[in-house]
């Protein structure tokens, strides 16, 4: 049986298009496409070749997609977790990085450029003017212009701690950012952040996700300890603070566990349930779970399971719809992406479907009728077509990005005329 994809206004343009103005703005490591080998180099030297970049994409629904890629004017990791900050008028990308390396892997084993600036003690005000400058293990924070068709780099933060992640606030005006030992509150005037405030959390390097109503966070940690679980916590944010709240804990009647890598977790946009992401690399062992938090209570409990669904999870996104959730698998070579109805009573796993290696950044436009997944293996963002409430279809037609993408940020498209 063939699948007759309706034919929409969208749909038959000869080139990608969005329903409304929209802009994607990825980040890619260069240190992800030189620490996975793909020189040809043998034995292999683990010398840095790529610069970090970022593309910045702009769609519509009446031209071809816009696209520029930027080389060596950020630094950006793909240790941490898929996603950005971005304004909430979509004129600005906001990008962190750390220096925190896992010792032996092969980005770990990376040499660099000599005289090539790395860490912040290496950084002089001219340097950090400068739009050339991607110091690699600098624990830095940058904003990017994303209306200016050049893209510069408007504003560099150096920062006494390892920034992990950062996220926009639900009130358009603040955001989070978290570090290895605190959780890091700015404001954004005229493309400069300012800090707010800090506060000082447990440790770990992990991700988190701000909840819709804007006063809670839902975060995972990795613990200083190898082989200890990760285990995710419940934050209360009470002004420009972040308070820890609780552990997350598993109802004790559900057949799962954390494991002891970092996870990546997201709050569905009802705000009633956090997935969460387990491993995030993929181990050829077996089939991680979706552990699933009950966030209407108190004191969140993991209450609900997805099982076996993939290898390594790394990312989740939520159609508009409500019954609809995918999430990247990590596999070997090509990755695979898993459907889920979250509608039913459990979530289930629906099926899988074919994806670029070492997928990363995953969204749904606005209007939910497509979906975009970056990959850092292929150096492209790859686009979905959605079908009635579950049915994904994959568009042939992708998105070319700079290489070793690791996240994906959707928001508006910036019009400076625009009141």
């Amino acid at each position: 049986m063939v699948l007759a994809v309706p034919m929409t206004a969208a749909s038959e343009k000869p080139y990608i298009t969005t329903q409304t103005a929209i802009t994607l703005f990825s980040t890619q490591d260069g240190e992800t496409e030189s620490g996975l080998s793909f020189s040809n180099v043998k034995p292999y030297d683990y010398k840095l070749r790529a610069q970090d970049s970022f593309t910045v994409v702009h769609l519509g629904p009446d031209h071809p997609p816009i696209v520029k890629t930027v080389y060596g004017t950020i630094p950006a990791t793909i240790l941490g977790t898929p996603t950005m900050a971005m304004s909430s008028d979509g004129r600005y990308g906001i990008v962190t990085n750390h220096s925190w390396r896992i010792e032996g892997s092969s980005i770990g084993q990376l040499t660099y450029p000599e005289g090539m600036p790395l860490r912040n003690s290496d950084l002089t005000p001219e340097l950090l003017g400068s739009q050339t400058l991607s110091p690699q293990l600098s624990d830095m924070i940058c904003v990017v212009d994303l209306a200016n068709e050049e893209h510069p780099v408007v504003d560099r933060i150096l920062v006494d701690d390892q920034p992990m992640h950062i996220l926009s606030h639900p009130d358009g005006k603040r955001f989070f950012a978290m570090a290895k030992e605190h959780f890091l509150t700015y404001e954004l005037k005229n493309g400069r952040l300012r800090e707010l405030a800090r506060s000082r959390i447990p440790y770990g390097t992990g991700c988190f996700w701000i909840h819709p109503e804007g006063n809670h966070i839902l975060a995972s940690t990795s613990k200083k300890t190898p082989g200890e679980p990760a285990i995710p916590k419940w934050y209360r944010i009470e002004g420009n603070k972040v308070v820890h709240i609780c552990d997350i804990e598993i109802d004790s009647k559900l057949d799962t566990e954390y494991m002891d890598s970092g996870v990546i977790l997201r709050i569905t946009p009802d705000g009633k349930r956090g997935f969460i992401c387990q491993r995030c690399l993929y181990s050829g062992q077996d089939l991680c779970d979706v552990l699933i938090a009950d966030l209407t209570l108190e004191k969140p409990v993991v209450s609900g399971v997805i099982k076996q669904v993939g290898d390594g999870l790394e990312s989740f996104a939520f159609h508009p719809n409500g019954k609809l959730a995918v999430v990247t698998c990590l596999e070997k070579t090509k990755n695979s992406l898993a459907v889920l109805d979250i509608e039913s009573s459990p979530p289930r796993l629906l099926y899988h479907l074919d994806a670029a290696s070492l997928s990363q950044g995953v969204e749904f436009t606005p209007e939910g009728d497509r979906l975009f997944l970056g990959s850092a293996g292929h150096g492209r963002i790859e686009v979905y077509d959605v079908v009635g409430d579950f049915e994904l279809v994959k568009n042939q037609k992708f998105i070319k990005i700079g290489y070793g993408h690791n996240s994906l940020t959707l928001g508006p498209r910036y019009f400076p005329n625009k009141k």
